[in-house]
């Protein structure tokens, strides 16, 4: 077993993250469990025991955000691991969905993560400390996997393309890694009735009983932990999100071939290139 980290989890009072925080415990380190479901965070508290400090927070709130990384520092002492995993889902097609729908969706998965990890970044990298951020993307971040999940497909795009960027931005003090499960069984498909919206019933049985055909939260969970404490970058657990992501590939790989073949001139405008010339003509004033 690998050596005991401590952890910050968000979304970590049900489903997925209340596993990886019992696999933080059970592996001898202490978790702070974040979630904006008071009952529910009592409850896994009690479930986990003394080494589980729950956090009420929303995510999408930067101040809310801000006071429970300095919590999370004053509770663990030393923080290793965060997983911003808080994470909600309404499935619609694209042109019924709502505006309501888009703003619950982008500021959770996507904002509350980004601010999530950038507040864990930034006092590491004041206190002169290292940590791992994994990001929960989904096998929908790596291509096309089905229809009528568009706002949350878009939401674990920006995911994998946010946490990208920022692992060549950090210093090598800050890692990041990028978790990318597929269907697991959780009850993650409430997210309507979490987030204070009217629920659809019918909608809600049936997904409730797709999220029971997937795969043990527990184990998903413990493949995110592992990886995340190996270093990995990119976690998967499901082999069928393969399928998605070649078709996106093959089809990227295509346009490439027949549109910017090599050869080409797209060498004179890679950024990264250009950046350094401009970078030696001129020089920052002294």
């Amino acid at each position: 077993m690998a050596q005991s980290k401590n952890a910050v989890v968000t979304g970590g009072a049900s489903g997925m993250g209340l596993e990886m925080a019992r696999h933080i415990v059970q592996r001898g380190g202490k978790a702070v469990i974040v979630d904006m479901d008071r009952d529910a965070l009592k409850l896994a508290a009690s479930e986990l025991g003394e080494n589980a400090f729950p956090v009420e927070t929303d995510v999408s709130v930067e101040s809310d955000v801000e006071a429970m990384a300095d919590e999370a520092f004053e509770q663990l002492g030393r923080v290793d691991l965060v997983f911003a995993n808080a994470g909600l889902q309404f499935d619609a097609p694209l042109l019924e969905a709502t505006p309501q729908e888009f703003d619950l969706q982008y500021g959770t998965n996507v904002k509350g993560s980004w601010m999530t990890a950038r507040a864990f970044a930034r006092r590491w990298i004041d206190r002169g400390e290292q940590g791992r951020i994994c990001f929960t993307g989904s096998e929908h971040s790596l291509g096309f996997q089905h229809d009528g999940a568009g706002l949350y497909t878009g939401t674990k795009h920006a995911i994998l393309g946010l946490a990208d960027v920022m692992r060549r931005e950090m210093p090598e003090s800050v890692a990041i890694s990028v978790f990318c499960p597929g269907l697991v069984n959780t009850g993650f498909y409430a997210s309507r009735e979490k987030a204070g919206l009217e629920e659809d019933g019918e909608a809600l049985r049936t997904g409730e009983k797709l999220m029971a055909r997937g795969m043990p939260a527990s184990k998903a969970a413990g493949a995110a932990v592992e990886g995340a404490i190996m270093g990995e970058w990119l976690i998967m657990t499901h082999a069928v999100a393969r399928e998605g992501a070649k078709e996106r590939w093959d089809e990227i790989e295509d346009a490439l071939k027949r549109q910017a073949p090599p050869g080409s001139d797209d060498a004179n405008y890679k950024v990264t290139e250009l950046k350094k010339q401009i970078e030696s003509e001129d020089p920052p004033p002294r």
